[in-house]
C-alpha cells in the first residue's frame, strides 16, 4: 500500500518575523520612556489592591521567575503609595526609673526624637556644670554651715548636761572603744576597781544608784542626740533638694514648654527631675572625678553610667521621611528583623542597657511597607516564625532569640514592646507558595494576596512599541547607543526564541536588559553611534559561544563515531531521539541513538533505563502509556506475548520526560514489523494511549542539534526531524537552518499521529484497521499483528507442550 502524502514545514513557519518599517520610529531616542512595567497587568491589579487594602493579614505574597521586573514594580508601586501616606512617628526608647529592665518605649511626632534626645544630652551637659556651682555658692556653704552649727550646738548642750550631772552624782564619764562606762570620783580623783572594793557598803551602793541613774541619762541623751541628727540629715537633704531644685529647674521648665504639645515626653521629664533631685549626688561626684582625674577620662565610670540613664536611645527617626517608609531588608536574620540589644566588653563581663537597644527592619518600616526574600527568610533560623508572631500579635518585643523559645534563661531587658502596623511584600515562587498554603496554616491567615508574574505575554502591535520604549529607557538610563529600527526588531525576534513561542514575547527584562548592553558594546566596538541588527545578532552568538563548550565537546565526539550516531541509511529498530541539555541559562539539543529488541516472551515492554534505576517518573510514565498504546492496537483479539527491550545506548546519567515516548514506539514496531527505519530523520514527540501525538519542550534545541550533526556529516537532502504538530508556532529556528530548509537540504515533519511518523519514517503505509480488526498484511501494522500473532501461537505451543 502507498503512503498518504507528508506534509513538510515551509520556510514561513520556521521562525517569527518582525518587521522593521511596523515600528513608530527610525531609533530608539525618538520615543518616550516607558512608565511602569510591560504586561504584568494581572500582577499590576493584585499588587494596588493588596497594598491599598489595610485589614488584617491582607499582606502579599509576590510569585515569578527571575528577571520579570517584580522586585522593580514591587518597589515603584510601593513608593509611590507610600509617598501619599502621612510620615508616621518617631520613637525613642527610654529608661524606667521604677524597672530599670523594662526600657519603655515612647512614640512621638516625626522629627521630634531626634530634637528631644539633642535637649536631653544638652540638659545633662548643662547640669554636669551647673549643679557643681550651685552647691558652691556662698548662700549654699551658709545655710548648710548653719544646720551644721546648730546641730553641733545642741549636741554640746546636751553632752555637757550630761557632765554636769555626773559631776553632781560623784561621777566621770568615759568612752571606751564604743562604749560609754561611768567612773566614781572621790575627792576629785577616780577611783580604781580595788579602791572601789575597799569602800563601805553603803558608799558603794550610793554610787551604783548614781550610776544607774546617770546611765539612764546617758541614754536619753544619746537618744536626743540620735534623733538631732536625723533631723539634721533631712535638713541638710531637703536643703540639697532645694538648691537642687533651684538649680534644675530652670533648664528641665524649658523643655517643658518645648515639648508642652507631648504629654507622654512632659511625663518623663517630671520623672527625670524627681530621679535627678533624689540621686543629686551623682552630678556632684561627676566634677570631683572630672578634678582628681587631672584631665584622664575613665571610661564606663559608675558615675558616667549613672547619667547615662537620662540618654535618649532614638530607635526611629522619621524627620527626613516623606511620607511612610518603605523597607527592603535584604539579610532578613531574627537580629536583622526584630531588633536587638548590643554587648559590651567591661572588666571582662557583657554589659548591656536601654541605649544599646537597636531596632530591626520591622521597626523602621512600621506603619509603611517591608519587602523581603522568602528564600532568604526561610534558610535563617527562626526569622519566620518571629515575622509570623509580630503579625499575629500587632507588636514587636526586642528580645534575645532565646528568649522566644525559652532555651537559655537569661537576665536581661526586656523592653516594652511596641505596637506595629505595616504592610510585609515576601517575594518567592508558586513552587512554595504552595508548599507553605499547604502545609502553614498562618501563612494562609496572614498572606491572603497572592500577585503573580508572568513570564511571556502576547505579540502585538502595542507590546512591539513598548518593548522599543523599554530599550530607549534603558540606554537613557545607562547611557547606551539607541536602536536603529532593525537591531529593534532583531531583539524581538530573539525574545520569541527565548519563550520559544512566534506569537509571544518573553517578559524577563533582565535577560533582555543584558541583550541591550551586550548590543551596545558590539555597536561601540565597531564604532557605531547606533545599534543595528548585526550588533545584536552578533551579541547573541558571542553569548552562546561563551556557553557552548561542552556542546562543541559532544559534537565532535559524534564526529569521531565516540558517540555512535548515524545519519543515513536504515536499520531495523534503531532510531535517533532527539535530548536538551541544559548548562545554566544555555540550552542545546543532540541526538541520541535507541534502540529496541523484541522477542517470544510475556514481560512486555522492559525499559533499561528504569531497571538500571536511571529513568525517571516521567520517563517511567511514557513508557507504560506506550505499553497501553500496544495493547489496544494489537491485543484486542490475542493476549500480547512478548518481550521489548527498550534501551537509550550511551546514556550514562540517567533519563526523565515523555518526549522520547514516541521514538520508543516506532523503534519496537520498526523491530516487530521488521521495517527498516531512516537514520537520516530524528524524533521527538510524546503519545497518549490512542496514539496521538503531543507537544514538547525545547523543539529548537533539538532540531538545531540534529542538524548540526547532520551539517557535519553532510547534508544530503534526506535528513530531517519529525515533531509534534503543535510545536509549529514554538520554532523560532536560526538561519542557518531555515537557510537548509529553503535549499531542500533539511526537512521538518509535522505530525498528528503514530501512524503519520511511521508512514515517514518507513516509507511504508501504517494501514488501517477492518471492521473485525485486523490490518492488511502489506501494511506496517499487519505485519505487527501477524508477528505477535506468531509469538502467541509459540507460547501457546509452549504451555500445550508442558502440560
Amino acid at each position: 500500500m502507498t503512503t498518504k502524502k507528508v506534509r513538510e514545514l515551509d520556510v514561513s513557519e520556521l521562525r517569527c518575523i518582525c518587521d522593521p518599517e511596523s515600528l513608530p520610529c527610525d531609533t530608539t531616542d525618538e520615543l518616550e520612556p516607558l512608565q511602569g512595567i510591560i504586561g504584568q497587568e494581572r500582577a499590576l491589579r493584585a499588587i494596588q489592591f493588596g497594598l491599598r487594602m489595610r485589614s488584617f493579614g491582607y499582606n502579599l505574597f509576590v510569585a515569578g521567575s527571575p528577571g520579570t521586573g517584580k522586585k522593580t514594580l514591587i518597589r515603584s508601586l510601593v513608593e509611590e503609595i507610600a509617598s501619599q501616606m502621612p510620615t508616621p512617628n518617631d520613637l525613642v526608647y527610654v529608661y524606667n526609673f521604677d524597672r530599670p529592665e523594662r526600657p519603655r518605649a515612647i512614640e512621638v511626632p516625626p522629627g521630634v526624637a531626634s530634637r528631644f534626645a539633642g535637649f536631653m544630652e544638652s540638659l545633662i551637659s548643662t547640669l554636669v556644670e551647673e549643679v557643681p556651682k550651685a552647691f558652691k555658692s556662698e548662700d549654699f556653704e551658709s545655710r548648710r554651715s548653719q544646720i551644721i552649727q546648730e546641730f553641733q550646738i545642741t549636741r554640746a548642750e546636751l553632752t555637757e548636761r550630761v557632765q554636769v550631772g555626773a559631776k553632781e552624782r560623784g561621777l566621770a564619764v568615759k568612752s571606751v572603744g564604743n562604749q560609754i562606762i561611768t567612773v566614781p570620783v572621790l575627792e576629785g580623783t577616780e577611783i580604781s576597781p580595788d579602791q572601789f572594793n575597799g569602800l563601805s557598803e553603803e558608799v558603794r551602793a550610793e554610787i551604783q544608784k548614781n550610776q544607774i541613774e546617770l546611765g539612764d541619762q546617758i541614754q536619753e541623751t544619746y537618744r536626743q542626740i540620735r534623733i538631732l541628727q536625723q533631723t539634721t540629715q533631712e535638713k541638710l537633704k531637703d536643703l540639697d533638694r532645694t538648691v537642687a531644685m533651684i538649680a534644675t529647674g530652670r533648664y528641665i521648665d524649658e523643655l517643658r514648654s518645648e515639648f508642652k504639645e507631648h504629654a507622654e515626653l512632659l511625663a518623663y521629664l517630671e520623672e527625670v527631675q524627681h530621679d535627678i533631685i533624689d540621686n543629686i549626688g551623682d552630678f556632684l561626684d561627676m566634677e570631683e572625678d572630672e578634678e582628681g582625674a587631672e584631665g584622664l577620662s575613665v571610661a564606663g565610670s559608675s558615675e558616667e553610667d549613672a547619667l547615662n540613664r537620662y540618654a535618649i536611645n532614638v530607635i526611629v527617626d522619621n524627620s527626613k521621611q516623606q511620607g511612610a517608609p518603605v523597607i527592603t531588608e535584604n539579610h532578613p536574620t531574627f537580629r536583622n528583623l526584630i531588633g536587638y540589644s548590643e554587648r559590651e566588653a567591661r572588666m571582662g563581663t557583657l554589659h548591656t542597657d536601654f541605649t544599646l537597644i537597636r531596632p530591626g527592619s520591622i521597626l523602621a518600616a512600621n506603619h509603611g511597607f517591608l519587602i523581603l526574600d522568602l528564600i532568604d527568610l526561610l534558610s535563617t533560623p527562626m526569622a519566620w516564625d518571629a515575622l509570623k508572631r509580630v503579625l499575629q500579635a500587632g507588636e514587636v518585643s526586642i528580645q534575645d532569640p532565646t528568649d522566644q523559645y525559652g532555651l537559655v534563661a537569661t537576665l536581661g531587658l526586656r523592653p516594652s514592646p511596641v505596637k506595629v502596623d505595616l504592610k510585609v511584600i515576601v517575594l518567592g515562587s508558586a513552587h512554595i507558595y504552595n508548599q507553605l498554603y499547604a502545609v502553614d496554616e498562618d501563612f494562609q491567615k496572614l498572606f491572603k494576596i497572592r500577585a503573580e508574574f508572568d513570564t511571556v505575554m502576547k505579540k502585538n502591535s502595542n507590546h512591539l512599541i513598548e518593548y522599543a520604549r523599554f530599550i530607549k529607557t534603558l540606554c537613557d538610563k545607562e547611557q547606551l547607543r539607541h536602536f536603529d529600527r532593525g537591531a529593534v526588531a532583531a531583539l524581538v525576534e530573539h525574545s520569541s526564541r527565548m519563550v520559544s513561542d512566534k506569537t509571544r514575547l518573553t517578559l524577563r527584562f533582565s535577560d533582555v536588559a543584558d541583550l541591550i548592553r551586550e548590543s551596545d558594546y558590539w555597536a561601540r566596538e565597531n564604532s557605531r553611534s547606533v545599534v543595528i541588527r548585526e550588533d545584536v545578532k552578533k551579541a547573541i552568538s558571542e553569548k552562546a559561544f561563551r556557553s557552548n563548550l561542552f556542546e562543541e565537546r559532544l559534537q565532535e565526539m559524534i564526529d569521531e563515531g565516540s558517540i555512535m550516531i548515524g545519519t543515513a541509511g536504515e536499520v531495523v529498530g534503531q532510531i535517533n531521539g532527539l535530548s536538551v541539555y541544559q548548562i545554566g541559562d544555555y540550552s542545546f539539543g543532540k541526538p541520541t541513538r535507541l534502540t529496541a529488541q523484541t522477542s517470544v516472551g510475556e514481560k512486555g515492554v522492559v525499559n533499561v533505563e528504569r531497571e538500571a534505576r536511571m529513568s525517571g517518573n516521567i520517563h517511567d510514565k511514557g513508557v507504560l502509556i506506550l505499553s497501553g498504546y500496544l495493547q489496544g492496537k494489537y491485543g484486542q483479539q490475542r493476549p500480547l506475548s512478548l518481550n521489548a527491550s527498550i534501551c537509550f545506548e550511551q546514556s550514562y546519567s540517567g533519563v526523565d520526560g515523555d518526549s522520547a515516548s514516541s521514538t520508543e514506539l516506532y523503534a519496537i514496531v520498526s523491530s516487530l514489523a521488521e521495517a527498516p527505519l531512516k537514520q537520516s530523520i530524528a524524533v521527538t514527540g510524546s503519545i497518549n494511549q490512542k496514539g496521538q501525538i503531543q507537544p514538547i519542550g525545547g523543539v529548537n534545541e533539538k532540531i538545531e542539534g540534529f542538524f548540526d550533526t547532520c551539517e557535519a556529516a553532510g547534508l544530503t537532502g534526506d535528513q530531517g526531524v519529525i515533531i509534534p504538530h503543535q510545536n509549529v508556532q514554538n520554532l523560532v529556528l536560526h538561519q542557518r537552518v531555515i537557510d537548509a530548509v529553503r535549499e531542500g537540504k533539511f526537512h521538518i515533519y509535522p505530525v498528528e499521529t503514530v501512524d503519520q511518523g511511521l508512514e515517514i519514517l518507513t516509507g511504508c503505509s501504517a494501514g488501517e484497521p477492518s471492521a473485525e480488526g485486523g490490518f492488511p498484511a502489506d501494511t506496517l501494522h499487519g505485519k505487527v499483528q501477524l508477528r505477535l500473532s506468531e509469538m502467541a501461537d509459540m507460547v501457546e505451543r509452549k504451555y500445550r507442550g508442558s502440560e
